[in-house]
This record gives structure tokens, C-alpha cells and sequence, in this order.
């Protein structure tokens, strides 16, 4: 670009039209070349001046033009970032790396674990407490020396056993084990080596509720358990005589099978366990073969049952009321005669050969207030209303199912009653049995008794 500086002593008389003309072309063709991006900034810059200095700037003025500055800066900051990215991406992957390694680590000294393949071989004298956690057991198991490493036993609990545990007690173990091995045996009561066995009795005639109480008194289980056990299915397909048709409203499944016998019994053991051995010696019971003076002929009771065309469960059903009713052994085998009139009253319209209207209805008095002993044993709060459909006052027949469980005698009484043409019994205060014929006579049997 070039400028040109006028004076006051030159003469415009002097320029010629060519130079004029010259000036003129000059002027058409001016050209600046800024840079765009340089230009624009100039300009703005010149703008935030311009604003200063005619104190027309404001905050927004201010920040645009600190905005306008960092642009610029920019390419110069780009070479730092770059670093820092390069920085933490190293740090990651070293992360990744540390945590692979780690992880690795664990799941070799895991498995080598879990197989037995370190192990030495030794004992260990182990203690599980009742209602041990899986994690519990780990740190007990780890602690004792039996396992090197707890959080890979953990593991193992978790994923590959669920909802199996442990049973409680004191074992002595070997330390060579792999891991299912050990879980195995500290599954098993046969492997326990503490004193902790209990000897309890149950006697003929207990019912559910009784047996539940007993065991929890003896620490064998949970009382709440057992009695949930009692209605549980899970026992039906290894004892299928738990599946015969039983009547409606019936309170305990299990009520009526649960043996009378003395039993060994661990502390803290399942309920189902404990379930198990009165089933399983009921069963022996009822299979096992005697003589029961029919020819001098071996048989069971099943096959006796059988033999009369009568069910199980209605054999086990009546055999807990004459156990409930009867006063002993011998008194059996006629108080199952009485209640076997009765019954047979429904086939003759309801009435016995005598003439007394009996509908079939047993009228026994421990069947009242099932599945509670007797009316003391009832709560408080619904006693005054209770209703049991046990009743054998109320209804006719015999109960939904059994209200106790019957011993041996009770059961061959009910199979082998005597033949009697009474209909009506009662006791004395001293335990003295009073039958009769007729509602007259049982009437007159009662005032002996002093019960009247």
C-alpha cells in the first residue's frame, strides 16, 4: 500500500489527467490479505477496546473476551492434554493388569485348595455351632487347619451347595479332604464324635404337639419345626402309607405315624431327621412279621389289615382312640369292641340292637378338644369359641385322622378286638372299667363310677 502525503504548497494545477487516471486504477484494485480467523479476532478485540474505553463493557463482556483468549491459547495447551491421556491410560491398563493377576492368583490357589492338592494329611477337631452361616463355617474350617483358603471355600458353599448346610456337632476330621468330601461328612450324623446323644422316651398316646414340646425340652429341635415338618410332603415317596386317603380338616399328616418308642437322638439335629426315625420305625413295626395266633402263622399287621379289607390309616385312626381311652393293655381289646359297635351302628340306621339311638357317633372325650390335650391346654383367647372337627360327639364316624400316636398294643387291640354286645363304657376315678348293653345301663354305671 502506498500513501501519499499532500501538502499545503502543491498545486492541484499540476496533475495531469494521466495522473489522474493512474490513481484512479490504483484505487479500484487495493487489496488487503489478513488471515480470517486473525481478522476476526482483531476485530473483536478492537469491539472489547472500543467497550473499555467508552465504559460500555459488562460481565458477559468481560467473559467473552477471556473465552476469545483461551481459544487462542489452545493449540498451545493441546501437547499437555495429550500427556495427561497417555498418563492415565497407562494407569489403567496397569489397573487391569494388577486385578487379572490377582484374580488369577486366587482362582489357582483356589482350586489347588478345593482339590486337596497342598494339603497335608492330619486330623482336625472341628466344632459347628447351630445355625452356623456358610461364612461361619469357612473361617471355622480355616481356623481349625482343615483348609488354606476360606474365601474359595466360601465360594464353593455358595455356588455349589445353595441352600444345603451343615449339621451342628463336634467332628474330627482329615485335613487331605477336597472339598466336597468335607461338606459331605459334615453332613452326616454318623460322623460326629461329641457326647451329645440324648436319650428320649415317647410314649404311647402322645400326640404331635406333645412330641414337638419333648424334643425341643431336649434340645433336640426346634418345636416350630417339627410340627411344620408333620405336614410337610417331602416324606411321602420313601414312606408311601403317608399318602392313603385321609379325612378332611386333618390337623398333623404325620399324626398317628410318629412311633411310641425309646430313641438316640443328637442335639441340634433337623426336624426332618428326627421325623425320619419315628417313620422308619413305624414302618419296621407294621412289616415285621409275628405270630398273631391265626394258625400259628407269621404276619404283619399291614397284612392283617389287609386281610380285613381295612386301611392303615383307618386301623391307625381307631387305634388312637382306644390308646387314649383305654386305661391299660388289656382293657384294649374291649374298649376297641365298644367303639367298633358303634361305628357299625351306621350300617343298622343308627340305632344298636338295643334300641339306643347311637348314630354311629363314638363319643369319646379325649377327641374333643384335639389337636390340644384337653380344654386347659387350649389358648386363652379362643377356647371359649373352639370347635374341633375331631369331636366325636359332635360328628359321626370316626375323626379326620388319628388323635395321638398309638403304641404296638393299641394297634393289634383294634385288628384283634373281642367280640361284645356292649355299646357304652366309662372309668372310675380308680381306674376301674364299667361297660353296658344299654343307655339305661351305662346311666347306672356312671353313678358306680361316682361320676354322677
Amino acid at each position: 500500500m502506498v500513501i501519499y502525503i499532500m501538502d499545503d504548497n502543491f498545486n492541484n494545477d499540476n496533475l495531469t489527467e494521466e495522473f489522474y487516471k493512474n490513481r484512479k486504477d490504483k484505487i479500484d484494485n487495493f487489496e488487503v490479505n489478513i488471515n480470517s480467523d486473525y481478522s476476526f479476532d482483531l476485530i473483536e478485540e478492537s469491539r472489547e477496546i472500543e467497550n473499555i474505553t467508552s465504559g460500555k463493557h459488562g460481565k458477559k463482556d468481560k467473559r467473552a473476551l477471556k473465552h476469545k483468549k483461551f481459544n487462542r491459547t489452545r493449540k498451545e495447551q493441546e501437547p499437555i492434554s495429550e500427556l495427561n491421556t497417555r498418563f492415565f491410560k497407562i494407569i489403567y491398563i496397569f489397573m487391569i493388569v494388577s486385578i487379572c493377576a490377582i484374580l488369577g492368583q486366587s482362582v489357582i490357589f483356589g482350586s489347588v485348595d478345593m482339590l486337596a492338592i497342598a494339603r497335608k494329611e492330619d486330623t482336625a477337631i472341628v466344632k459347628i455351632p447351630k445355625g452356623a452361616s456358610k461364612k461361619e463355617i469357612a473361617d471355622i474350617l480355616y481356623n481349625s487347619g482343615v483348609i488354606n483358603q476360606k474365601g474359595a471355600f466360601y465360594f464353593y458353599e455358595v455356588v455349589f451347595k445353595g441352600s444345603k448346610n451343615v449339621i451342628p456337632g463336634v467332628f474330627e476330621i482329615k485335613t487331605n479332604m477336597d472339598y466336597e468330601a468335607i461338606y459331605s461328612y459334615l453332613q452326616s450324623n454318623a460322623n460326629r464324635v461329641d457326647t451329645d446323644v440324648v436319650d428320649v422316651m415317647v410314649s404311647e398316646g402322645k400326640n404331635a404337639r406333645e412330641i414337638a414340646e419333648l424334643l425341643e425340652k431336649m434340645e433336640i429341635c426346634s418345636a416350630k419345626d417339627f410340627l411344620n415338618e408333620c405336614n410337610s410332603t417331602a416324606f411321602d415317596k420313601e414312606y408311601p402309607f403317608l399318602t392313603e386317603n385321609k379325612g378332611d380338616n386333618v390337623v398333623y399328616k404325620l399324626e398317628g405315624y410318629l412311633f411310641p418308642d425309646t430313641y438316640k437322638f443328637y442335639k441340634n439335629i433337623e426336624a426332618k431327621v428326627a421325623i425320619k426315625k419315628f417313620l422308619s420305625n413305624y414302618k419296621n413295626k407294621i412289616n415285621k412279621k409275628e405270630d398273631m395266633g391265626q394258625e400259628k402263622k407269621e404276619i404283619s399287621i399291614n397284612e392283617q389289615a389287609e386281610q380285613k379289607g381295612l386301611s392303615m390309616s383307618n386301623v391307625i385312626t381307631l387305634a388312637s382312640l382306644v390308646q387314649a381311652e383305654a386305661a391299660d393293655e388289656e382293657d384294649m381289646y374291649t374298649v376297641a369292641s365298644i367303639l367298633i359297635n358303634r361305628l357299625n351302628t351306621i350300617k343298622n340306621g343308627g340305632v344298636s340292637p338295643f334300641g339306643d339311638s347311637i348314630n354311629g357317633c363314638l363319643c369319646v372325650d379325649s377327641s374333643v378338644w384335639y389337636p390340644y390335650r384337653n380344654r386347659d391346654k387350649v389358648p386363652e383367647e379362643i377356647v371359649n369359641n373352639y370347635e374341633s372337627f375331631y369331636d366325636t360327639y359332635k360328628f359321626k364316624g370316626l375323626p379326620p385322622g388319628p388323635i395321638c400316636n398309638p403304641g404296638l398294643e393299641a394297634i393289634k387291640a383294634t385288628l384283634n378286638c373281642k367280640k361284645t354286645d356292649y355299646y357304652f363304657f366309662c372309668y372310675s376315678d380308680a381306674g376301674k372299667l364299667y361297660c353296658a348293653k344299654t343307655f339305661n345301663e351305662h346311666n347306672a354305671n356312671l353313678r358306680k363310677a361316682g361320676l354322677i
